[in-house]
């Protein structure tokens, strides 16, 4: 596959991952209304819980935009590449004050697309 097309997919597919990271966390806050409404939880853990979720989504979508605007026909290689969205990513979560949680999941999605576009023995990130 050419190096180019190599690069898109490697942001196409994070892109897809952190949308996934996204929907996972609406269908937390859902559960969170359904036991609220069940009075499972009360409305005050409820609001907390809301907040917490609101803001990993909120978090999310920043993520998303930054990935956005990434050009993937200014690197050399996919290495180069992805050590800058990993760069630029850490640099993201620690200038917003991301949850550390969504730190780790953030990680996660993108050490399981680095191995999905590198293969696993090239993936060390």
């Amino acid at each position: 596959m050419p190096m180019r097309a190599l690069l898109n997919k490697f942001i196409s597919i994070f892109k897809i991952e952190l949308q996934d990271l996204e929907e996972d966390i609406n269908d937390l806050l859902e559960v969170q209304e359904k036991r609220k409404d069940s009075q499972e939880i009360t409305n005050y853990v409820y609001m907390g819980n809301k907040g917490i979720l609101l803001n990993e989504i909120s978090a999310v979508r920043e993520l998303l935009d930054s990935i956005s605007t990434i050009d993937a026909y200014q690197y050399e290689s996919v290495e180069a590449m992805i050590a800058d969205v990993k760069r630029m990513l850490d640099q993201r979560i620690k200038d917003c004050a991301f949850p550390e949680v969504l730190h780790s999941l953030v990680q996660r999605k993108f050490e399981k697309v680095c191995t999905y576009v590198m293969g696993p023995e090239n993936s060390q990130h």
